[in-house]
């Protein structure tokens, strides 16, 4: 049986952590009702697939700040590459600007 609106919403106010908790005081199987959740018609399997739902969308966000996060950090280096680049770059152009004006 799949978990109806209201059940999903239950459990999403209850919080993974919560919901692992009480699901420790249900017997073992699948279809054993799960005490203490909902409106008390929750069975284990439905909560155990809820709770691995939940964990996949978990790893999906954990995986998109990774990469947001990479890239943030390459763009941070990209940036100090330059901004030596152009230090550099800038102190050649006046050193040799300076060799140039001499020169008359």
């Amino acid at each position: 049986m799949a978990l109806s609106e209201a059940q999903r919403r239950e459990l999403d106010r209850l919080t993974i952590e919560n919901v692992r908790l009480k699901l420790v005081y249900s017997p073992a199987e699948r279809g054993a009702v799960v005490p203490g959740l909902g409106d008390g018609m929750l069975l284990r399997g439905d909560v155990e697939d809820w709770l691995a739902e939940m964990a996949r969308l978990e790893a999906k966000e954990r995986a998109a700040t990774l990469r947001w996060a990479r890239i943030a950090g390459l763009a941070g280096i990209v940036l100090v590459a330059l901004t030596v680049l152009t230090m550099v770059l800038g102190a050649v152009l006046d050193w040799a600007a300076g060799r140039l004006l001499s020169l008359d």
